[in-house]
This record gives C-alpha cells, sequence and structure tokens, in this order.
C-alpha cells in the first residue's frame, strides 16, 4: 500500500479566510477574537472550552444541563460580541441552521438547535470526538507520521457522500434547492475516533439562486475554484474543485496554490493553475492522477458534473487498485497517533464541569470554638499591684524534706485550730440558751405566776 510523510504544509496563509471585506489575512495571524470567560452558561449549555472561532463566530463546546439529553456534549456555534447586533451576522447564522437542519445524513455534521439568549444567537451541534483534517495533517508532518494512501482515499469518498447529500436537496414542492457549500476545506471535514468523517459548516452555503455576487468571495482562498475567486455565479461544480484541491494536496503532500513575493492566493486562485502530482509508485496512480486533473480543470465544463460524479470514478478506482479501509481501521490509525496529544485534557475539563454542576457532596459549617482568655503570669500580676503590696516571687527551689514535715504538721495544727473553734462556738450557743430559759423560769416566780 502506498504511503507518504505529510512535509511541514508551506505557506500557511492558504487557510486564510475571505470575510465580507475579502481580507486574505492568514486565520494564524489575525488578532484573536474575545471569548466568554470559562465555564459560563448560555441558555441550557454550559460552555467550558473554545475550540475555536471563525470571522463572525466562536465555537465551543458545551454539556447539555437539562432535558431529557442532559449531560450530552455539543459544539455550540456563537456570534462574536463584535457582531451580536450586526442583521447580516444573525441572517448568516439563521440560513445556516435552516438549511442544515435538513440534512439527515451520516456523513454531514447535524444541526441540533437554534437558540437565543437576550441578544445572544446560537446554534447547537453533535459533537465529534476527534480532530479535523487540518489538524490531522499539521500533526502528521510534525510528528512524520505516514498517511497511508488508502486513508486519503476514504476521507474524500466520505465527504463526497456528504457532498452529494447536501447538493441532492429539495424543498417541499420537490425542487432542487441548489444548495452550495462553498468553504470545503480541510477545517471543515471532522475524523472522529470511530472512523467518522464528517462535512460541516455550512455557514456561508447558499440555496437557490438568489446568491449575490460578493457572497461568491466568501470562503477560504486556499480552497477557492477560480470562478469563485473571481466572483462569479457558481454552482455545485465550485464544491467538486474544492474536493479535487484537498485530493491533490493529501497525494502531493504540499499545499497547491502557492502565492509568490507581490500576489495574494486570492491571484494565484483566480489562475486556476495546476502543478503536476508527483509520482508515488503506488498501484494503478496514472487512473487516480486523472480522477484529481479532471475534478481541477479549470473550466467548469470539464470538471465532474457533480460530486455523486467523482465519487463513482472514485470508489472505483479504490476497488481495483486494492487501496480500501474501514472505519475500524481509520479510527485504530486516528487513536493510536494523535488522540494521547489533547483528549485526556479534554474530558479532565468535562468532569471539571460535572462537578461544578453536582455542586459540594456535603455542606459543612464550622463550629467556632470559645476563645481562651490567656492567664495572666506572676510577673504580670506582680507589675499590676502597689509595690508595698508586690508578693516575693515564688523560689523555684525544692523545699527539704525536714522543712515539709514541718509545714505539714503547722497545717495539721491550724486544722484542728479551726475545728476546736468551731465546736467551742456551738457549745457556747447552747448554754447562753440555757441560761436564758433559767433566767425567764426566775422572773415567773417572782411575779407569783405559775405555769
Amino acid at each position: 500500500m502506498g504511503e507518504f510523510v505529510n512535509p511541514a504544509l508551506e505557506n500557511s496563509s492558504s487557510a486564510s479566510t475571505l470575510t465580507a471585506a475579502r481580507s486574505d489575512v492568514p486565520s494564524s495571524r489575525r488578532k484573536p477574537r474575545s471569548s466568554r470567560r470559562l465555564p459560563c452558561r448560555l441558555g441550557p449549555y454550559m460552555l467550558f472550552e473554545r475550540i475555536g472561532y471563525g470571522g463572525m463566530a466562536n465555537i465551543y463546546l458545551a454539556r447539555k444541563r437539562t432535558g431529557p439529553c442532559a449531560g450530552k456534549l455539543y459544539v455550540i456555534k456563537e456570534i462574536l460580541p463584535d457582531f451580536a447586533g450586526n442583521p447580516r451576522a444573525v441572517e448568516m447564522l439563521v440560513e445556516e441552521a435552516r438549511v442544515s437542519m435538513r440534512f439527515e445524513h451520516p456523513n454531514v455534521v447535524r444541526v441540533e438547535d437554534l437558540g437565543r439568549d437576550g441578544d445572544d444567537y446560537h446554534i447547537a451541534m453533535e459533537y465529534v470526538e476527534g480532530l479535523d483534517m487540518r489538524e490531522l495533517l499539521r500533526r502528521a508532518a510534525h510528528q512524520r507520521v505516514p498517511l497511508p494512501i488508502a486513508h486519503s482515499l476514504y476521507v474524500i469518498v466520505n465527504v463526497l457522500r456528504g457532498l452529494d447529500h447536501a447538493h441532492r436537496q429539495r424543498d417541499e414542492c420537490g425542487n432542487p434547492m441548489q444548495i452550495i457549500h462553498r468553504d470545503v476545506s480541510p477545517a471543515n471535514v471532522l475524523l472522529s475516533f470511530e472512523g467518522e468523517v464528517k462535512l460541516c459548516d455550512f455557514g456561508i452555503a447558499r440555496a437557490g439562486s438568489a446568491m449575490r455576487v460578493d457572497d461568491a468571495y466568501q470562503g477560504k482562498a486556499g480552497y477557492m475554484s477560480p470562478e469563485q475567486a473571481r466572483g462569479e455565479v457558481l454552482d455545485t461544480r465550485s464544491d467538486v474543485f474544492a474536493v479535487g484541491i484537498m485530493l491533490w494536496e493529501l497525494l502531493a503532500g504540499k499545499r497547491l496554490y502557492k502565492a509568490k513575493q507581490g500576489e495574494s492566493l486570492l491571484d494565484v486562485a483566480r489562475q486556476g493553475v495546476v502543478p503536476a502530482l508527483p509520482r508515488r509508485g503506488f498501484s494503478e496512480e496514472e487512473q487516480l492522477h486523472a480522477i484529481v486533473y479532471k475534478a481541477l480543470a479549470e473550466r467548469r465544463e470539464e470538471r465532474y458534473s457533480s460530486a455523486r460524479a467523482m465519487l463513482r470514478d472514485l470508489e472505483r478506482h479504490a476497488y481495483h487498485a486494492k487501496l480500501l479501509t474501514s472505519p475500524h481501521e481509520f479510527g485504530a490509525f486516528l487513536n493510536g497517533h494523535f488522540a494521547a496529544d489533547f483528549m485526556p485534557a479534554r474530558r479532565m475539563k468535562k468532569r471539571v464541569v460535572e462537578a461544578v454542576e453536582r455542586g459540594p457532596v456535603a455542606v459543612l459549617t464550622p463550629i467556632a470554638l470559645p476563645i481562651r482568655q490567656k492567664q495572666p503570669d506572676v510577673a504580670t500580676l506582680a507589675e499590676a499591684l502597689p509595690p508595698e503590696s508586690n508578693p516575693s516571687p515564688p523560689s523555684s527551689k525544692v523545699p527539704s524534706s525536714g522543712v515539709r514535715r514541718k509545714r505539714r504538721s503547722e497545717s495539721l495544727g491550724q486544722s484542728a485550730k479551726r475545728r476546736n473553734s468551731s465546736e467551742g462556738g456551738k457549745i457556747g450557743q447552747l448554754l447562753l440558751f440555757a441560761a436564758a430559759i433559767v433566767m425567764g423560769l426566775s422572773l415567773f416566780a417572782v411575779n407569783g405566776q405559775t405555769f
């Protein structure tokens, strides 16, 4: 099976995002957007990690707090505070939700909800535990991990399946909706550790023929078709061209568009020049190159007419060239090389948020103990007394045994005296009482009174 080591991808500016102002400043050089202080609540969700941001929105990982799906993880896309009151930004987010909620396909990220919390609009999408294709290429280049050709074809085949599903959507009356993604790029291809491949972010997708010419400029310059870079009216073949760029880069191991001194990626995209692919020597290489060149034809009439047509040829080639793989094998490849880099930290954040939501196991109220007043020492008392009443400080010398016996006898004598005086006092009281009685009787006799 043929494989290649993806080198450090040159020209990082190919990831530039063109906003309404048509800026082709690389995303890596753009000023970081303002973000919420995490964790925080947004409607029924608890946001706990920012996992990305774009021209007009922040992307958060969140946990649902209430409802039947409480505890489930979601991805929240929220309009940046700078654009919260911008009708155009709100319109684009609502349009993305309206279009994406129609999709029911395993290769398209599912949009669950469109919500509003005050002036903040957001959409909730399913969470795909893994990484995007851009991150895969970056990590593979950094770690020098060979990316098998079969895995590359597997990713592109699944992207085409999701794209074909979007292109064939019909409205309630059965008419084709003519949905065009217009931003098919590695950053919008999600790869799960279970081996799933999902296309996401239909934020600038348009349905029908009411597309403005200015809308054609929105997207990443490094993955634009020539007609999109020129601002022409688009059809689904523009998305096919973007898929062709991704396949070319996977096979070549480098960027397709390279801007020279004094020109921009948008200028390069307008020209639509496609260099020859390097030869790797794998099975039926010429046939695969022919598929790539047809997808990248400068004139739309010479390209594949649809994503389904390109998908048919690519599946046929993978079968005959024995370049097939399964979701299990692809997921094992991702887990073996990349899962340990960032998933433990993300799962730890999730557990912390769960613990915060549950609150403490028990609330302990401390009981304050009475404060003991410090007993003053002898020296302090001596200083407080008048000089003439100051007692002599106690001696630390231990008295002799004779002195101890003398003190003990004196103590016993004093106790006996106290006891004797107490008994003598009682006898005296009785004698006085008897004398009083005798005197009373004598007085009665003198007066001649008898009892």
